[in-house]
């Protein structure tokens, strides 16, 4: 990695981290609800959002997928290459 790329390359880390952790929320949690400000606790429309999270679930994988192929042509290879 070179050193221009440094901040690039942090950026790219944390959005990697935000994906991987939001997949993880998404299979650990029984209920995924999106929140709308006027009704801060439960969905307009359940039924959608249990239906779209299988697909929202491939999406986050292929971002992650994405970001890090980023980081690949940045240079890093490894966990000790971003460190």
């Amino acid at each position: 990695m070179k050193l221009e790329n440094f901040h690039a390359v942090a950026e790219l880390i944390k959005e990697r981290d935000y994906l991987t952790g939001l997949l993880i929320r998404m299979g650990s949690e029984t209920k995924l609800t999106i929140k709308t400000p006027m009704q801060s606790n439960q969905d307009l429309r359940p039924d959608l959002v249990e239906r779209m999270l299988p697909e929202m679930k491939l999406v986050i994988e292929q971002a992650i997928a994405c970001t890090g192929e980023k980081l690949a042509a940045l240079g890093v290879t490894t966990e000790k290459d971003a460190a």
